[in-house]
């Protein structure tokens, strides 16, 4: 372990022990540990964007439109939510800049248009580790319709 390391507390499992195939990386602290690494500003984006995506219902209708355009009704029935809640869901999204729209006739169609979700969605599958994870993140917190 290098002097930056922060060691593992005695009475706390040891994370950086190989578990399950994987290892977890030891966190490295600056010189000035005092001192913040990230800009104010992109912690508050970053608390916007953890906000915005913070329900699994958009994160679902996201994970959904990964595969390209979805129009609404299409979007309701993969969701089983009603088609009130998956336009009040797709509002958020559109406010944030996450998701743009294009109208055909009378339907209305939905894209991802921040790539940055991608990168997200990805982050959260490899966080589907219950042997690494802690107990509330391993649990099933909320169940979704579509979820059998």
């Amino acid at each position: 372990m290098t002097a930056d390391a922060i060691p593992t507390p005695p009475d706390q499992p040891d994370r950086a022990a190989p578990t399950g195939g994987r290892q977890s990386r030891p966190r490295v602290l600056p010189d000035d540990a005092s001192s913040p690494t990230i800009a104010r500003p992109i912690l508050e984006r970053a608390a916007r964007v953890i906000r915005t995506l913070g329900h699994p219902l958009r994160l679902r209708l996201l994970e959904r439109l990964e595969a390209g355009e979805v129009n609404v009704t299409d979007l309701v029935r993969a969701s089983g939510a009603t088609q009130a809640l998956v336009s009040q869901h797709l509002g958020i999204l559109r406010a944030e800049g996450v998701v743009g729209t294009r109208r055909d006739g009378g339907r209305i169609f939905y894209r991802i248009t921040e790539p940055k979700v991608h990168r997200i969605l990805d982050c959260i599958r490899d966080c589907d580790m219950p042997e690494l994870a802690s107990p509330w993140l391993a649990g099933d917190v909320l169940d979704l319709p579509g979820d059998d």
